[in-house]
């Protein structure tokens, strides 16, 4: 029997902790639970939310209708595939499949969240995103309450999105990766490779195990924690240019950084530092600032939201003006 409550605060589900309110909540543990709830709510003719951890994610207002908190436990591995539950806790999972000899989440340790929030937004850092790993999914599709599964190929995966950002009318309730049990690592990413020379680890031997402890280590020491400084982790999404915009923006700005994929024309470049070269790095108003660690985060203390969306739309518009670029809000607005 699932636990519906109704006008239940949401401070504690999100990693700004404001204090919206959910018209009906349910945490579900299982798919049978999910679609108890989901029942529930097409019965009465309730819009439904999805929630993971709430850490990517900014809620603007009560809610109203049903709040599916997915809290799905599981982890399986069939040879060199994995099947997890998706309430499991990413960075956990990076983890446990390490300490299994499976490799190739190595890279993106530390990235809050729930596993099954991962293809939502194609998690990614350091030259790897979870597209290159999924097999395939399965979800409920909310609107009819069937079960159906999603390959990879129909998941329309792009830098940071995927179709589950558009269609959100499908809860993902497992993933299936595809790791290796070859210890290859990707150790190409600028800052990861030289954070492992200053390490006297050579980046082209460096062990999955290693590249993991890398990667903690650079994450920890310029990313605030949300739970001592409420954060979503990157609140803007780094540019990809053509080559004719990167030129642009190039005059404006000398030696702008990016990383470029062999396989790709287009630039992608650190918003961070179009963010710092415009000013905005430690610029406070009111509650809300911009890391003095990391210029992609902004920190909410004891704020609002509105305070949190006015504050973002102002930069936005300064470095548009400044920069000749527009900048796009990476977490999903409630």
């Amino acid at each position: 029997m699932i636990d519906i409550k109704r006008n239940h605060s949401l401070k504690k589900h999100n990693s700004f902790l404001f204090s919206y309110k959910a018209q009906f909540f349910c945490e579900v543990h299982s798919e049978e639970e999910s679609h108890e709830f989901i029942n529930f709510c097409l019965k009465k003719n309730l819009p439904i939310n999805i929630l993971g951890e709430g850490t990517n994610v900014v809620i603007t207002k009560d809610i109203k209708g049903g709040v599916i908190k997915i809290s799905i436990p599981g982890k399986k591995i069939i040879g060199d595939e994995i099947i997890i539950g998706a309430g499991e806790n990413w960075h956990e999972t990076v983890l446990w499949s390490l300490q299994n000899s499976l490799y190739g989440l190595e890279n993106l340790t530390l990235i809050p969240g729930t596993a099954g929030a991962a293809p939502v937004q194609n998690i990614g850092a350091y030259g790897e995103e979870i597209s290159s790993r999924l097999i395939c999914l399965e979800a409920i599709n909310t609107k009819s309450n069937e079960l159906i599964s999603v390959k990879n190929d129909e998941c329309d995966f792009s830098y940071r999105d995927s179709k589950f950002r558009k269609d959100n009318d499908l809860m993902i309730v497992s993933i299936k990766l595809g790791l290796t049990k070859e210890a290859n690592t990707n150790t190409t990413y600028k800052s990861l490779n030289q954070f492992l020379i200053n390490d006297d680890i050579d980046p082209t031997k460096a062990t999955p195990n290693q590249v993991c402890r890398a990667v903690n280590s650079i994450r920890t020491k310029i990313l605030p924690n949300h739970k001592k400084e409420p954060n979503v982790g990157s609140f803007f999404k780094n540019l990809v240019l053509n080559e004719e915009a990167f030129e642009d923006l190039n005059k404006k700005l000398n030696d702008v950084p990016f990383y470029k994929d062999s396989n790709s024309s287009r630039f992608k470049v650190p918003v961070a530092f179009l963010i710092e070269k415009a000013g905005w790095k430690g610029k406070k108003i009111g509650k809300v600032r911009v890391s003095e660690k990391h210029a992609l985060i902004l920190i909410a203390e004891e704020s609002t939201s509105e305070d949190l969306i006015n504050f973002s739309s102002l930069m936005v518009n300064d470095i548009s003006k400044k920069l000749g670029v527009d900048l796009e809000i990476e977490p999903s607005i409630f």
